[in-house]
């Protein structure tokens, strides 16, 4: 009986140990309690950045632990400049060696989170990817359409993970 007390001692204090630096809630500084968006578009590749606002909106508020607000009103902005777009063929056909039957979309970012009261960088991202990839079914433009849109919330899922959600 003494034994299976020590043990079940001992598995608690492990068990216990093992959440050492955890935390519930956010760890966000108290004074940040909504942020602004703002997107660049530095590519080659027109009207890319309407598609990452979208999806950068919706993964803030999918988050849940700061509130949209325009930029003069936020307490913290997140900046992403839009650096590269690329569009890659991933397969051929076999009978028509040229044709390409498979696409992945690539977008390359950088984003910046500061504080915009103090002005301080709170998180900052040299180099962030998001892509998909898609079949060439007849239309390349309606599936490049369709495949910007998911690489963009791809793209969102990460800035988003490694600014706000790594608080």
């Amino acid at each position: 009986m003494k034994f299976a007390k020590t043990l079940l001692l001992l598995t608690l204090a492990l068990v216990f140990a093992g959440c050492t630096g955890y935390q519930l809630g956010s760890t966000l500084p108290e004074s940040i309690q909504s942020v602004s968006l703002t997107v660049s578009n530095k590519s080659d590749e027109p009207s890319i950045e309407v598609a990452v606002m979208k999806a950068l909106r919706a993964e803030v508020q999918q988050d849940g632990r700061l509130a949209l607000r325009s930029p003069g009103d936020a307490d913290a902005t997140l900046e992403v400049e839009m650096i590269d777009y690329h569009l890659s063929a991933l397969s051929y056909d076999r009978i028509r060696g040229a044709l390409a039957r498979e696409y992945r979309v690539n977008l390359r970012a950088k984003a910046v989170f500061y504080d915009s009261e103090t002005g301080e960088v709170l998180r900052e991202i040299p180099g962030v990817t998001g892509d998909t990839d898609f079949p060439f079914d007849a239309d390349l433009t309606a599936g490049k359409r369709s495949a910007i849109d998911d690489a963009a919330a791809d793209l969102a899922r990460k800035i988003v993970a490694q600014t706000i959600a790594a608080w």
